[in-house]
């Protein structure tokens, strides 16, 4: 009974280990949080943070590029109008069924966009006080005072406005009054100088365009209370706000794309997103609270939860610590009652001191026992790997050696297999170096006992050929190879079944004398270079693939080489792919040897490096780097490969289109200058054009029609047209004269295409003009 009594104080009693125990938990548990948690948290934080600025830049980017391609199109339609032959002066001034006939037409251009409210047309030489509209024909009067009644705006500053305008002009959004005056819309005016690229512009086609379309555009940006848009002009005029309330302020960091800004005390985040044709610019304002609302809730989140990690971790670790030293006590209680009980009174307070002095008297036979099984697998591996490296042995000492190692050749006829792991960079990063060796062991392991049902089987994991090599001495030779085939079949399916990896089993020749193991090895690890052409997870044995490698190889496409080169240059990244699996196809041929192939697709790799570099492919250093370790690893297989280098060709050919298309604005307005300057030379035609912008003459005519929705010819045609008219006008150049002023040659063909486009000949045009 005292006895009793005494042990249970003794499990009651906690010593300074346990306390070391439970201190050496919490210290762990609380390294481990603070340092992944702060690190998560910084770069979680940082992610989203940058995530939510990008999204942002990119809505207000897209809105940017809607309304800018919106007004191109208006550009586009002016230019249209300009040289509709419906719509021209002496056209107007008729009467009758010609001025509906311009009502119709202008209301076909107002239909075509639903942005656009109403369509005008203002002569103010011609037509005296009348407008065409795309909804009938007004006095000046009646449609300024019932029509569209502007608050600060008069039909008399219109006429100034006309005769000032050198270029595209816009009224910010304002209110007008609409139907005598009944309705009230919010309009902005764009107001565009007829005929168009002339230096005397003699009429306007205005547009009205409706606000509430714009706003609709808008909603989704400024949905949240406190966030405003503002369209600003080229001078950062304000041309629509969504608060007209809270006008647009200039700042220093206005040509930044992120800003911040503190109105009446609040903090505001500016995005702002500049167009690149006209000079114009989207800002968006929200209140930073808004903008960074998403990150604080993360933030406060995760806080707590670090918190409560922390809370579990020290639970966990009393739980650990209390677990670990109860064992402890145990086996200390179990060592002193062996001792008797004399012992009991006598344990120590630190229970490891106790325990390692009982252990080491009782550990020397099991320390002898486990040393001489260590050596025992030691030797064995170390006879393998001179096996199979082909090291010479005399005949005694080698069975003497395999004896030692409980290695037994009891038949007469040898194979060696090489077992790899497919993908081994996968398999590296998919799991830990102690489940790896485990792996390795456990194939080592299904691969001997598999080989029991053909022979007996040795095996030993090969560090280079990432794998196991494996010596079968085989009870029957006749039948190897089909014995053989079962064999690696379900090792293969076992793996691939359970840890959803692949193997890839290669099998050397067969051979009646034990030092031609290292032979038969280095014949399997032939056939695993065959691996690269012919894919993973196969059964590769040494005297198929060898035969194959022995025809006659095929030559290097070439051709196809430099239609991918051609492809890519040319921004098409669809042909290029096809190019590539084209190659990669004649790579991969069964003429074509391992050593053939990687030559063929490394010297590939290289050419587009050497083009990404030329290119000055933006991420070109990424895209080099990430070659580079492709290259230096090795990949296994060609559809590897490819696949790397489709992505390459993909991002060369993004580059390439991405600059192309940056540089259209830029070249119109280059070619639309040229043609302004050089007009009046007859010699000017298409192919001289395209010479000079060092472009081909089917490129230049697509071109142009795309940016002005004219051909060349007829673009030029009205440059040479408009100067035509104001030479007219002037009274004092006879037809031949003018003709070769404005570039035609044939005063003829200058009267059939003035004409055409005019609907009165040359003399009738002056005639109008001058006398009325």
């Amino acid at each position: 009974m005292v006895n009793i009594i005494r042990q249970n104080k003794l499990r009651s009693r906690k010593s300074k280990r346990f306390y070391k125990l439970f201190l050496s938990y919490l210290i762990l548990v609380i390294f481990v949080v603070t340092v992944v948690g702060s690190v998560v948290y910084v770069n979680i934080i940082k992610a989203l943070q940058t995530e939510i600025e990008q999204t942002q830049l990119a809505s207000v980017a897209q809105l940017r590029d809607t309304i800018d391609t919106l007004f191109h199109e208006l550009q586009r339609t002016s230019l249209q109008i300009s040289s509709n032959p419906l719509l021209t002066p002496f056209m107007l001034t008729q009467s009758g069924y010609d001025s509906y006939q311009a009502v119709n037409e202008l209301n076909k251009y107002r239909t075509s966009n639903s942005f656009i409210q109403n369509i005008v047309i203002f002569y103010p030489a011609n037509n005296a006080d009348r407008l065409f509209s795309a909804n009938g024909v007004y006095e000046e009067s009646e449609f300024f005072e019932r029509m569209y009644a502007y608050e600060n705006w008069s039909a008399a500053q219109l006429l100034k406005q006309i005769a000032a305008m050198t270029g595209p002009v816009i009224r910010p959004a304002e209110t007008v009054y609409t139907t005598n005056r009944t309705q009230v819309s919010q309009i902005i005016t764009y107001m565009y100088p007829l005929p168009a690229f002339s230096g005397k512009p003699y009429g306007v086609a205005m547009y009205l365009l409706d606000v509430q379309v714009l706003k609709s555009m808008t909603e989704q940006l400024v949905n949240r209370e406190g966030s405003y848009l503002y369209l600003l002009d080229k001078e950062n005029q304000t041309i629509y706000a969504t608060n007209p309330d809270l006008p647009w302020q200039f700042t220093d960091s206005q040509q930044a794309q992120l800003a911040a800004r503190t109105i009446d005390g609040i903090p505001y985040s500016i995005i702002r997103q500049p167009f690149i044709s006209n000079g114009w610019s989207l800002e968006l304002m929200m209140p930073t609270s808004l903008f960074s609302e998403k990150v604080d809730q993360i933030r406060h989140v995760f806080t707590i939860l670090l918190i409560l990690l922390a809370l579990i971790g020290s639970a966990a670790s009393f739980i650990m610590a209390n677990n670990n030293y109860q064992k402890l006590r145990q086996l200390v209680q179990l060592f002193s009652e062996k001792k008797g009980p004399s012992h009991h009174q006598g344990i120590p307070m630190d229970e490891i001191t106790y325990l390692s002095n009982a252990i080491r008297e009782v550990s020397g036979q099991e320390n002898m026992m486990h040393q001489l099984k260590s050596r025992k697998g030691l030797i064995r591996e170390n006879v393998l790997l001179s096996l199979f490296k082909n090291k010479p042995h005399k005949s005694e000492e080698l069975l003497s050696t395999l004896e030692l190692a409980d290695i037994r050749f009891d038949y007469s006829h040898y194979v060696s297999i090489l077992v790899a792991i497919d993908d081994y960079t996968g398999f590296q990063r998919a799991y830990s170096a102690s489940v790896q060796e485990l792996l390795k062991f456990s194939i080592l392991n299904a691969a001997e006992e598999l080989a029991q049902e053909v022979g007996r089987g040795y095996g030993v994991s090969i560090v280079d050929d990432r794998g196991i090599a494996l010596v079968i001495n085989l009870q029957n030779k006749d039948s190897y190879r089909q014995q053989l085939e079962v064999f690696a079949a379900q090792l293969q399916t076992f793996f691939n079944s359970y840890y959803q990896f692949t193997l890839t089993i290669c099998v050397g020749s067969i051979y009646a004398k034990l030092d031609a193991i290292g032979r038969s090895y280095e014949e399997a690890r032939r056939a695993l270079h065959y691996r690269f052409v012919k894919g993973t997870n196969l059964i590769l044995f040494y005297d198929e693939v060898s035969s194959q490698g022995n025809e006659q190889g095929s030559s290097y496409p070439q051709e196809l080489e430099d239609e991918l080169l051609r492809n890519i240059r040319q921004g098409d990244s669809i042909k290029a792919e096809q190019r590539l699996h084209q190659l990669f196809t004649s790579f991969g041929s069964a003429t074509q040897t391992p050593e053939a192939a990687q030559l063929a697709s490394t010297g590939l790799l290289h050419t587009l490096m050497k083009m990404a570099d030329e290119l000055k492919v933006n991420h070109f250093n990424e895209v080099y780097r990430e070659s580079e370790a492709l290259s230096a690893s090795r990949v296994e297989t060609l559809d590897e490969l490819k696949i790397h280098l489709i992505q390459v060709c993909r991002d060369i050919c993004e580059h390439i289109s991405g600059r192309r298309e940056s540089r259209n604005f830029k070249l119109r307005d280059e070619i639309i200058v040229f043609l302004q300057e050089h007009y009046m030379d007859s010699t000017l035609s298409l192919e001289v054009i395209a010479d000079h912008f060092g472009m081909s003459s089917s490129y230049l005519t697509r071109f142009i029609k795309d940016q002005t929705g004219y051909s060349l010819i007829r673009y030029l045609d009205q440059l040479r047209m408009a100067k035509a008219k104001e030479l007219l006008l002037n009274g004092r150049d006879s037809l031949a004269e003018i003709t070769k002023e404005v570039g035609y040659v044939d005063v003829s063909n200058f009267i059939k295409k003035f004409k055409k486009m005019e609907g009165v000949t040359p003399e009738q045009y002056r005639k109008l003009r001058i006398h009325g």
